[in-house]
């Protein structure tokens, strides 16, 4: 995958494209680590750890497309709503045994069940506002598909913010050089520019 997304013309094709780009991006931010990094918290402030962050990640994508491919219907989950919310304490937690391998076959997996989700929604359709969650005021009119996807997006690069903090807290890594090394991208474009271009001094990312 190249560093930005492509180009579509059609309003499906380009919200896949920048979903698909963001968490794939968001993986490259984990690229090398093991399963006690994903799990330890290197701000000393924060609980956050790049383990939790990332299924986060893949659980808001898969989450939020599956209510928008279930519109106009709400979202059946089968939990009760006490069910509800010991779920959401424990589908992001990190077994203390998992590899690195096995949180990122599960992220993997949401990110494509959620991306399926958005292939099959009908983006005009109404998104019940969800009544088991306590963030969204009562009287709130309805979403819809394109919104769900929206706020998926904003989400996973909300999300991504924070994971490049962790990262870089842990071994000093950031962004351009994740990307490059993770996705076979190459970058040296950047300093082929530099290079031609003496006047400018290089930022040092």
């Amino acid at each position: 995958m190249p560093l930005f997304p492509a180009t579509y013309t059609t309003e499906r094709e380009t919200l896949l494209e920048w979903i698909d780009d963001a968490l794939v991006n968001a993986r490259s931010i984990v690229h090398g680590l093991t399963g006690d990094q994903l799990r330890a918290r290197p701000v000393e402030s924060s609980d956050l750890t790049l383990g939790w962050l990332i299924l986060h990640i893949g659980q808001v994508a898969e989450d939020w497309l599956g209510r928008a491919a279930a519109a106009p219907d709400p979202l059946a989950t089968g939990r009760s709503l006490p069910e509800a919310f010991a779920w959401a304490e424990t589908v992001n937690r990190v077994d203390p045994e998992a590899s690195a391998e096995e949180i990122l076959a599960e992220y993997d997996r949401r990110c494509a069940a959620g991306l399926a989700h958005l292939r099959a929604a009908d983006l005009d359709a109404e998104v019940p506002v969800p009544t088991e969650m306590p963030w969204f005021p009562r009287g709130l009119p309805p979403f819809n598909g394109r919104w769900a996807a929206q706020h998926v997006l904003t989400e996973i690069n909300r999300h991504s913010g924070h994971a490049d903090i962790l990262r870089e807290a842990i071994d000093g890594r950031t962004m351009y050089d994740l990307l490059a090394e993770d996705q076979a991208i190459d970058m040296s474009y950047i300093d082929a520019w530099f290079a031609a271009h003496p006047e400018v001094s290089a930022p040092e990312w």
